[in-house]
């Protein structure tokens, strides 16, 4: 018995970690690809049912042919479908996951009314787990709270189909509640290490003072912006410069602290009108008190438009800073990308031309040129 309980075991633990380390890079690649191409992620998670379908097909057929580690295939089914249902965020992946779940699960032998009910309430069990998986992974007592009436509900409704032993269940159901606390802590570490990886990136693409994007986020952004253009999956794409008036005074009258609250105040005022504009535009620190902001998918006399009218908003902005009241307005220069600007610089130097022009007007005011 003590060498079947480690066979069992041994194998399901490995598979779990396995099932689980592809998982999280097949969830993580697909959304690097799709972000990259610009496409929303609305179907993204069909990779992942696919990839878990696959498994517990693969496991299902296992089953048939292997004349030992039988139930052992059954547990990592098992453990693949609570898994898969608690991480999918979209709920037409998850339906599609729970057919495939009970078309293998229900393939184990001849049903009957009583295991048809039986079976279609296990699916039930992991609908509602994919409503509450926030709730249920938040601590480790509550999740295993869960795992272990679900484990032996499964298994009893094995044992239903196939008259086993009593000690054969109980061998596999303490070796699905072991993985499952493996699954449950390997899954923490694996979301920790993201969550610091996650910030990681976020730091070396975000400007710190402002919060909004950096420069190399934005060299990035336009060099992926400039690729879907030549590849004509976007027809234009428009660039705007722009730069405070006046900062270089409000440093010297109010001091540096003054001049951070400004930085700070107009990048999230700018920010906030673009992504009511349009959400996926961005807005980029350059440096200094200079701004840019890609327009994609917008003519530029619309762009202009838009820019002008921000403009004009801007009026209302007053930053107060230690009884202070400071206004703020902005020159703006845009130019549209061209098909032969091998580099951002040369996009970059026509729209600051534009924008050395508008301060020349007299700034707070916008040009555009092409």
């Amino acid at each position: 018995m003590v060498l079947h309980l480690f066979n069992t075991f041994f194998w399901s633990f490995f598979f779990a970690i396995g099932y689980i380390s592809i998982y999280r890079r097949i969830e993580e690649g697909t959304i690097r690809w799709y972000r990259s191409k610009q496409v929303m992620l609305r179907f993204g998670e069909l990779a992942l049912v696919v990839y878990a379908s696959s498994v517990e097909i693969s496991l299902r057929i296992l089953h048939h042919f292997l004349t030992t580690n039988l139930w052992t295939m059954v547990n990592l089914q098992t453990v693949v479908a609570l898994y898969t249902c608690l991480t999918l965020r979209n709920k037409g992946a998850n339906l599609l996951f729970l057919l495939v779940t009970l078309a293998t699960f229900g393939s184990y032998g001849t049903l009957t009314w009583g295991l048809w009910l039986a079976l279609i309430g296990l699916l039930i069990i992991l609908f509602v787990v994919n409503l509450q998986s926030a709730w249920l992974v938040g601590s480790l007592s509550r999740y295993l709270a869960f795992v272990l009436p679900f484990g032996t509900f499964t298994w009893l409704l094995f044992k239903a189909f196939y008259a086993f032993s009593w000690q054969s269940l109980l061998v596999q159901l303490f070796c699905y509640v072991c993985v499952e606390t493996i699954v449950f802590q390997y899954s923490i570490l694996l979301k920790n290490r993201g969550a610091a990886s996650a910030k990681l990136i976020y730091e070396t693409m975000h400007d710190k003072l402002t919060g909004v994007q950096n420069w190399a986020k934005f060299n990035q952004d336009f060099q992926l912006y400039h690729e879907l253009m030549l590849s004509t999956q976007i027809n234009e794409i428009v660039l705007v410069a722009i730069d405070i008036d006046h900062f270089k005074q409000i440093n010297d009258t109010y001091g540096h602290l003054a001049g951070n609250a400004v930085l700070t105040s107009f990048a999230h005022n700018l920010q906030t009108y673009i992504h009511q504009v349009n959400s996926e535009w961005e807005v980029y620190r350059a440096g200094g008190e200079e701004f840019n902001v890609i327009m994609a998918g917008i003519d530029q006399a619309a762009a202009k438009q838009v820019v002008e009218a921000y403009r004009q908003q801007l009026h209302e902005l007053h930053v107060m800073y230690e009884g202070n009241k400071i206004n703020v307005t902005a020159s703006v220069g845009m130019t549209k990308l061209q098909g032969n600007d091998v580099q951002a610089e040369d996009t970059i130097k026509r729209a600051d031309q534009y924008l050395y022009q508008a301060k020349q007007a007299g700034r707070d005011a916008v040009i555009a040129g092409y």
